[in-house]
């Protein structure tokens, strides 16, 4: 058993902190990196001059005269990572740079109804057409967002894939198909915990507060996820289907199995029921039988009767199930998905189900705000995920090594 690390493991652990401190603070000294992660000046000169000799950091200026002032900043230039996201209607191969910004995206629309496995060699194809145009040695990794529920049976090594709605997913090995083009194993996370990941890296509330805690609640369709950060890191649970909260029982009155669970009450596509349900209330409603959720939020902006009441049922058992979260995990935020109406009022309605099911000091002490992050912001996180995996494991340097040999 390890009881602490000796000097080489000490050295590769305060290199990675400063590398991870300067890719989250972009320009920063010498002295506010000492500062900041408590070590001394002499330990942060030889890391940076070891980073100096990888060709991976620069001076970028002087906020006073002399070595003291300078500002360093990290060189990323040509070194990726491949974020794959697939939903029940398309698919995404992105590009990234370390630094989170995306310079390229593939994305193509099937329909589910057809041969997934054409679906998936369309896939391969575009994983193909990425690495030769990035290079396979300068993609330092790849990672899957997927839909949930996807789980990781760790005695039996293996992944079961049990997505509602989308029945072909099981019947192909995905994992092994991608390999066969990746030529290297692919992280694969669902959805959602990639997206709350994302948000915790960007989140301005939790920038000086480690400790604070986050939850993502989103839906696409007929479902929803969440995802859970608590001191930094994703909640995963034993099967990794922590935040499968969709399948949280909110409306014990219904008759149906699924149909009083959180995702069939207050996922995007509820709203079309609950429309349905009142359309004959609203004969002056330009909403009908064939109406989207899309059509419904326009007409909601338009302040369309029918639209207003079915957005604000939404919002309602939205809310509901919010608590559920809140007395489970007490998250100190909660970030609502971009597929929900993004307005003033929508979000007032959330918040007002949940002062009613909860005490005011409760709900007093835990925020909910929009994402403030583009709708798939799951890739974004899949890029954090990777990186944040490769400085853990003290494998980021190696990459960068193998560039320069």
């Amino acid at each position: 058993m390890k009881y602490g690390l000796n000097s080489n493991g000490m050295h590769k652990n305060n290199r990675t902190l400063v590398f991870k401190t300067l890719l989250q603070n972009g320009e920063i000294t010498r002295t506010e990196l000492a500062k900041r992660l408590g070590l001394q000046k002499a330990t942060i000169t030889n890391i940076i001059n070891e980073f100096f000799d990888m060709r991976i950091v620069k001076i970028v200026g002087q906020e006073a005269s002399g070595r003291r002032g300078e500002k360093l900043c990290l060189v990323l230039d040509g070194m990726y990572t491949m974020s794959i996201g697939i939903t029940r209607s398309d698919y995404q191969v992105a590009i990234f740079t370390l630094s989170g910004e995306e310079v390229s995206n593939i994305r193509f629309r099937f329909e589910r109804e057809k041969n997934f496995r054409e679906t998936i060699e369309h896939l391969k194809e575009d994983i193909a057409l990425q690495i030769e145009r990035y290079g396979e040695q300068r993609i330092f990794g790849i990672c899957m967002a997927v839909p949930g529920l996807y789980m990781r049976d760790r005695i039996e090594n293996k992944e079961i894939y049990m997505i509602s709605e989308f029945e072909q997913w099981s019947e192909v090995d995905i994992r092994k198909e991608l390999e066969t083009v990746t030529k290297r194993p692919i992280e694969i996370v669902y959805d959602a915990k990639l997206a709350a990941y994302a948000e915790w890296r960007n989140a301005a509330e939790v920038k000086n507060d480690e400790n604070a805690s986050l939850a993502v609640v989103r839906s696409r369709g007929f479902g929803i996820g969440a995802g859970f950060v608590i001191n930094g890191r994703l909640v995963e649970g034993c099967l990794g289907i922590a935040g499968e909260v969709g399948h949280m029982g909110i409306n014990y009155l219904t008759q149906k199995k699924q149909s009083g669970t959180f995702e069939a009450c207050a996922g995007t596509d509820s709203a079309i029921q609950y429309m349905l349900q009142r359309m004959y209330e609203f004969p002056d409603s330009l909403l009908n039988e064939n109406s989207t959720y899309a059509d419904i939020v326009e007409q909601y902006q338009k302040k369309d009767p029918l639209a207003v009441w079915t957005i604000e049922k939404l919002a309602w058992m939205l809310g509901y199930g919010i608590v559920n979260i809140i007395f489970t995990l007490n998250p100190d935020y909660i970030i609502l998905g971009a597929d929900y109406p993004s307005d003033d009022e929508f979000i007032e309605k959330v918040k007002k189900a949940v002062y009613e099911c909860t005490p005011a000091f409760v709900a007093d002490n835990t925020v909910i705000r929009y994402s403030k992050l583009k709708t798939d912001s799951y890739l974004l996180g899949a890029n954090y995920y990777l990186v944040d995996k490769l400085c853990d494991n003290n494998q980021i340097f190696d990459k960068f090594n193998a560039i320069i040999s």
